[in-house]
């Protein structure tokens, strides 16, 4: 069954940092029992096109948030260097977000 939730995690290289975060990700949308509801990809910037105007689409930048992109987004640092409680509150933040703008 093809996942229609999406996670986009997007640095300025798509090979470490994004890479990290969507693995970060993944073991968290693990532990809130989520993980099988989404597809992660990581990406640099100069890939998004594709995306853009997708639904049910949430962006996770590794570098500054780009406003103009014109979907949801977060700022995923917290993914690499913060703490436990940190990621946490940034997983629940991407839930939150995909539950408000999700569209069977």
């Amino acid at each position: 069954m093809a996942k229609d939730k999406l996670i986009l995690c997007v640095c300025g290289a798509g090979i470490n940092t994004s890479h990290n975060a969507a693995m970060t990700i993944e073991e968290y949308f693990e532990k809130a029992g989520v993980a099988d509801d989404y597809e992660i990809k990581f990406l640099q910037v100069d890939q998004m096109a594709p995306y853009k105007g997708r639904k049910n689409m949430v962006v996770c930048w590794m570098t500054q948030v780009d406003e103009s992109f014109g979907a949801p987004s977060v700022q995923g640092l917290a993914f690499l260097i913060g703490g436990k409680k940190a990621k946490q509150e940034l997983t629940d933040k991407i839930i939150a977000l995909m539950d408000e703008i999700y569209e069977p």
